[in-house]
C-alpha cells in the first residue's frame, strides 16, 4: 500500500513557504535535498540535537500543572530502505552546535536499553569514575527494538519514556545508594528519535490512550518534491546555542540549580489555557489526549527558538511549530490507515486458518472428546497467546484429558501450533500458527 504522501503531485512544492521563513530552515531543506533526504526528517534530527544541547535546568513555564521539561521526541516514518538512516546522517552533518564561546557542544549519544537502563544512563558509572551525563540524544533506528524490549516480562521502558517526555523522576529507589537508579525530576535532558516502518507502528498507535504517539513529532522520509537532478553540495553551518543563566542555590551537599523558565507569549498561554479549561469542565468535543499534542507543539516551538538563537518562545515559533504539527498529524493518520489495512488482512488470514483447522480436525479426530480437547487447546491459546504443554493439558476438563496426547500430536503434526523461543531451563511454550 502506498502512502498518500508518496503520491503527491510534485509541482508546485507546497511547503516552500515554510522552509523560506528562516535562514536555518532554508539551510536544512537545501542540505537535506543535497544529501537525498527528506527535509522534515532531517529537521527532526536537527531539532532534537539542538534541544539536547540545553542543560536540564531549563524548563517550560507552568501554564498548566507544574513546569515541564523541553525534552523532545521525534519519529521518522518510512519503509525499509526509504531513508530513515539517511535523514539522521544528513541531520548530524547539516549543523554544528557551539556555545557562545565558539566551543562545539558535545552530547552523549547512548544506545537504547531497558527502562531502568534509561535512568541508569544519567547515574554515570562510578566504578570507572565517569561523571554522569546531564544531556543525551538517543536514536533508535527501528521501532522493533523498542517493541522487543517493551515486550519483556516486567519491562518498564514505555512508562519511563512517558515520564521522560515530561521530565519526571526516572528509575527506582532501593536499599543501596550505589545501585539505586532513581533520577530526580528535571535533572536530565533527553532527546529521542525513533525510526518507524508503517507496518510496525502498532507499538505507538496501540498506546494512543496513554498519550505515547502524541508525545512525538512524526515526519516522513519520502520526499515527493525532491528535484530529479541532484542539487549541488551544501556546506554545513554553525549554530550558536544561546546561554541560559545558571543560579546555584544552597550550600555544601545541599546545592541545586534553580529552574530557568523559557518565556512564552501571553497569547500562546491563553490558547493553551482555553484548551485546558474545556478539558477541565468535561467538554465532550475535546479529546483530553490532544493536550499532549499541544505540549509537543510548545516543545517544538522552543526547539525552533533555540535553532534561531533565542532563549524564549515567540509567536512566530509557535506558528511554525503548528505547521510541523499539521505535518505530524497527516503522517500519523496515514499510519493508522496502513495499520487498519494490515489488521484487515491478518483477520482474513486468521479466519481462513481457523476454517482449515476445523476441517482437518473434523477429518482426523473422530471422537467427540477429541474434538472437545481441540476446542480447549484453541480457546486457551486465543486467550493467553502462549502456553506450555502442561498449561494446555490443564485447560482440558478431567473427562477429556486422556485424549490430550493424541490431539496435541495432531496439532503439532499439522502445524496448528508452533513452539516459541524459550529461555534455557524453562518449559517449551506454544502458540497458534499464523
Amino acid at each position: 500500500m502506498k502512502y498518500k504522501f508518496d503520491e503527491i503531485e510534485p509541482a508546485p512544492a507546497p511547503d516552500d513557504e515554510f522552509w523560506l521563513q528562516r535562514d536555518v530552515l532554508t539551510h536544512v531543506r537545501d542540505f537535506a535535498r543535497s544529501r537525498r533526504a527528506n527535509p522534515y526528517a532531517v529537521l527532526g534530527n536537527v531539532m532534537r540535537r539542538a534541544v539536547a544541547c540545553v542543560e536540564p535546568h531549563v524548563v517550560l513555564p507552568p501554564l498548566t500543572g507544574s513546569v515541564v521539561s523541553v525534552n523532545l521526541f521525534t519519529s521518522s516514518v518510512g519503509r525499509s530502505g526509504q531513508g530513515k538512516g539517511v535523514a539522521d546522517g544528513a541531520g548530524n552533518d547539516a549543523i554544528t552546535f557551539v556555545d557562545e564561546d565558539g566551543v562545539e557542544i558535545e552530547t552523549a549519544r547512548p544506545n537504547v536499553g531497558t527502562g531502568e537502563g534509561l535512568a541508569r544512563l544519567f547515574k554515570g558509572r562510578k566504578e570507572i569514575g565517569d561523571p554522569p551525563p546531564t544531556r543525551a540524544e538517543m536514536t533508535v533506528p527501528e521501532v522493533g527494538t523498542l517493541a522487543a524490549i517493551a515486550g519483556r516480562q516486567g519491562a518498564t521502558l514505555v512508562s519511563e519514556i512517558l515520564k521522560a517526555f515530561m521530565g519526571e523522576p526516572l528509575g527506582f529507589n532501593n536499599n543501596s545508594k550505589d545501585t539505586t537508579t532513581a533520577i530526580a525530576a528535571h535533572s536530565y535532558r533527553l532527546s529521542l528519535g525513533v525510526g518507524v516502518q508503517p507496518e510496525n507502528a502498532d507499538f505507538f498507535l496501540s498506546r494512543e490512550k496513554d498519550g505515547l504517539p502524541q508525545r512525538f513529532l512524526w515526519f516522513p522520509v519520502v520526499d515527493p518534491d525532491a528535484p530529479e537532478a541532484r542539487p549541488a553540495p551544501v556546506d554545513p553551518i554553525t549554530v550558536t546555542i544561546p546561554r541560559f543563566p545558571v543560579e546555584v542555590v544552597g550550600d555544601g551537599d545541599n546545592t541545586f540549580v534553580r529552574h530557568v523558565r523559557a518565556d512564552v507569549p501571553g497569547e500562546i498561554a491563553d490558547e493553551i489555557d482555553a484548551f485546558r479549561y474545556r478539558v477541565l469542565v468535561g467538554d465532550g468535543a475535546v479529546d483530553p489526549l490532544d493536550g499532549h499534542l499541544m505540549l509537543t507543539r510548545l516543545k517544538a516551538a522552543f526547539a525552533l527558538a533555540v535553532l534561531n538563537g533565542q532563549r524564549n518562545v515567540s509567536a512566530d515559533d509557535w506558528k511554525l511549530a503548528g505547521e510541523l504539527i499539521d505535518v505530524s498529524k497527516r503522517v500519523r493518520a496515514e499510519l493508522a490507515e496502513v495499520l487498519a489495512e494490515k489488521h484487515r488482512r491478518e483477520n482474513k488470514a486468521k479466519a481462513m486458518d481457523a476454517a482449515d483447522r476445523e476441517a482437518i480436525i473434523a477429518a482426523r479426530l473422530s471422537e467427540d472428546k477429541q474434538k472437545r480437547v481441540a476446542q480447549a487447546i484453541t480457546r486457551k491459546l486465543e486467550r493467553a497467546d502462549e502456553a506450555t504443554r502442561k498449561e494446555l493439558r490443564q485447560a482440558c476438563t478431567a473427562a477429556i484429558r486422556d485424549d490430550f496426547d493424541t490431539v496435541f500430536a495432531v496439532f503439532i503434526d499439522k502445524q496448528f501450533i508452533v513452539c516459541c523461543e524459550t529461555e534455557e531451563g524453562h518449559a517449551a511454550r506454544y502458540r497458534l500458527a499464523g
